[in-house]
């Protein structure tokens, strides 16, 4: 049986909901998943088959705990079969074409700053969790998705997550896993 990591961040919660549904998927594959949120973080990812790093964006920028253990560890991380996972607005399904070129800057950003090459990405859709908001921070989104097209009634959350892509993306790091042979 592989050992897989599913590390993330989440500022809100979602993040940790479609990491949910990931290591379901992915333990149904016969994988052993160990979950961390990154303030659980191993100093490195030692004794795993395979790893999984997540973040979500806010305010255009990855969780810096992620950056900064993904940029300690990326010579770790090439080691093994590695994946990387992004959350974000950009990301919602149906979305501005221009949006998804932005959430493949976000990317981009990443992997220029970490200098971790992930051998594979998967980018989903986040939400918008008005009920969860602030005052200010409801209308600045408000703002911002009434421009990208996305709900605005600030009386309910919206969910903007391909959860079947997400199991899809799960799949394949289970393959991605199973069918390399490289360990630290």
């Amino acid at each position: 049986m592989t050992k897989i990591l599913v590390l993330y961040g989440t500022a809100e919660g979602h993040t940790e909901e479609i990491v949910k549904v990931m290591i379901e998927a992915i333990a149904a594959g016969g994988h052993e998943v160990s979950v961390k949120a990154i303030e659980n973080a191993p100093a490195a990812p030692l004794g795993y088959d395979g790893v999984v790093v997540g973040s979500s964006i806010h305010m255009g920028k990855h969780h810096q705990e992620i950056v900064e253990w993904a940029t300690h560890n990326h010579t770790a991380l090439s080691a093994v079969p590695a994946a990387f996972f992004q959350v974000s607005l950009s990301s919602a399904p149906g979305g501005d074409p221009k949006h998804e070129h932005e959430a493949v800057t976000y990317v981009d950003g990443f992997i220029a700053k970490t200098g971790w090459h992930p051998d594979l990405v998967g980018l989903f859709g986040g939400a918008l969790l008005y009920t969860r908001y602030g005052f200010a921070k409801r209308q600045m989104l408000k703002s911002i998705a009434k421009k990208g097209g996305l709900g605005t009634d600030t009386h309910r959350d919206y969910d903007y997550t391909d959860y079947e892509a997400v199991r899809h993306f799960a799949d394949d790091v289970a393959h991605l896993v199973a069918t390399t042979d490289r360990r630290v």
